[in-house]
């Protein structure tokens, strides 16, 4: 039998979506999206936007409401449902694709490619992620952008709780944190309690510092890098809150 990746799992997902998606996340996405485009310098009206890893469609239904024609791309079906049916509701004419990120390009499709919310370094084998990245320097036009937020190496180092115990929505959530491989890969448990119901689940993430992934992204080809603390654009110090890196084709 064929082994089925964490991320694969559909059935976590599921159960993750009030935990991912809470009520104070969502309520940020008009902020985020907002100091993005700032950030970017503003973005033309019909821009082609590929937002990678959409999830439920938070960041792809704001970039739609902002005037832009956007692609979603994600490999769990339920996700894209609930996306796909809230962009219905306020009349968005959004693209939902169901791919795996390893096996989606589309070259020369897009003006800006997102990758937000730590939605990289899922995979075992790290030429995966490059995989990725080449294809995204594949799907831009000439002068595209990529943009890319994870928590970077540094702020996990800065801000590491290998035990927290979390309320979401009525869900308790005891997360046990693990550093794995020398600093490359983080093992993050979650044992989720709702009523009598209690579920773990484990979830994996390769570990990148701002210059590791910068090196990644050179040498696909892109050029021109930015890396910020936060879409705001405060620099990547000791205050970093996350790791925003722009990057163009």
């Amino acid at each position: 039998m064929e082994k089925v990746s964490w991320f694969e799992k559909e059935e976590d997902w599921i159960l993750k979506r009030s935990i991912i998606f809470n009520k104070g996340l969502v309520r940020l996405t008009f902020i985020e999206i907002g100091r993005l485009i700032r950030l970017l310098g503003g973005l033309k009206e019909n821009s082609r936007v590929l937002d990678l890893c959409c999830g439920i469609g938070r960041h792809s239904i704001e970039l739609a409401r902002n005037g832009l024609r956007v692609t979603g791309v994600d490999i769990t079906r339920p996700y894209l449902e609930i996306a796909g049916d809230n962009a219905m509701k306020e009349g968005l004419d959004i693209e939902f694709v169901h791919s795996d990120m390893r096996n989606f390009s589309r070259p020369g499709s897009f003006d800006l490619i997102v990758n937000l919310c730590t939605s990289f370094g899922y995979f075992d084998d790290i030429e995966d992620d490059i995989t990725v990245l080449r294809n995204m320097h594949t799907s831009l036009a000439e002068g595209g952008r990529f943009v890319i937020e994870i928590l970077g190496k540094e702020v996990i180092a800065a801000t590491f709780r290998a035990k927290e115990e979390l309320e979401f929505d009525g869900y308790n959530v005891l997360a046990t944190t693990r550093i794995l491989d020398n600093w490359n890969r983080l093992e993050c448990k979650r044992l989720i309690r709702k009523g009598e119901d209690e579920t773990e689940i484990t979830a994996y993430h390769r570990l990148y510092s701002a210059t590791e992934l910068k090196g990644h992204l050179e040498a696909v080809g892109f050029r021109n890098i930015r890396i910020y603390g936060d879409f705001a654009g405060m620099p990547y110090d000791n205050n970093a809150k996350s790791m925003v890196i722009i990057a163009e084709k």
